[in-house]
C-alpha cells in the first residue's frame, strides 16, 4: 500500500460517521412537523441503527431525508422506513405521533414512539395511525 493510499483511506475514516456518534432523536422542541423513522447502516460493520428525525422547516418528508444525509450521517447508509407527523407540546410534556408520508409511506409509529421514549421518559408519547 502507498503512502498516498494510506493518507487517502485515514481521511476517509476521519470524514466518516460512526453510528454511536448520531442521535437517536432529533426533532424540533415545539409545535407540528413531519418526521422520518430512518435505519442506518455502517457498511464496513453491517451494523444497524434506528433513528427519528422531525423538523417544522422541512416541507416535505424528504427534505428531512435530504437534511440527514447531507449533514449527519457520512459514510452511513440511510434508508428512510417511512414517515407521520409530530405534535410536540413542551408545556404540556406531550408527544403525539400520527398521520403517514405521501411518498415513503407510514412509518412504525410504535417503534418511534419506542425511540422517542429514550429522550423524553417524562413525556406522555402517544401513537395513532390516523390522521395526514
Amino acid at each position: 500500500m502507498t503512502l498516498a493510499s494510506l493518507v487517502f483511506r485515514r481521511f476517509l475514516t476521519s470524514i466518516m460517521t460512526s453510528l454511536e456518534s448520531v442521535s437517536t432523536v432529533d426533532i424540533d422542541p415545539r409545535g407540528t412537523f413531519k418526521y422520518i423513522l430512518i435505519k442506518l447502516v455502517d457498511p464496513k460493520s453491517k451494523q444497524e441503527k434506528y433513528i427519528v428525525r422531525g423538523y417544522g422547516d422541512c416541507g416535505y418528508h424528504a427534505d428531512i431525508l435530504d437534511k440527514v444525509e447531507t449533514n449527519q450521517t457520512r459514510g452511513l447508509v440511510a434508508d428512510c422506513l417511512g414517515g407521520g407527523r409530530i405534535k410536540h407540546d413542551a408545556n404540556g410534556k406531550s408527544l403525539k405521533v400520527y398521520g403517514y408520508s405521501t411518498g415513503f409511506g407510514r412509518a412504525d409509529h410504535e417503534k418511534a414512539v419506542e425511540l422517542l421514549k429514550t429522550k423524553y421518559p417524562e413525556y406522555e408519547i402517544t401513537w395513532s395511525n390516523e390522521g395526514y
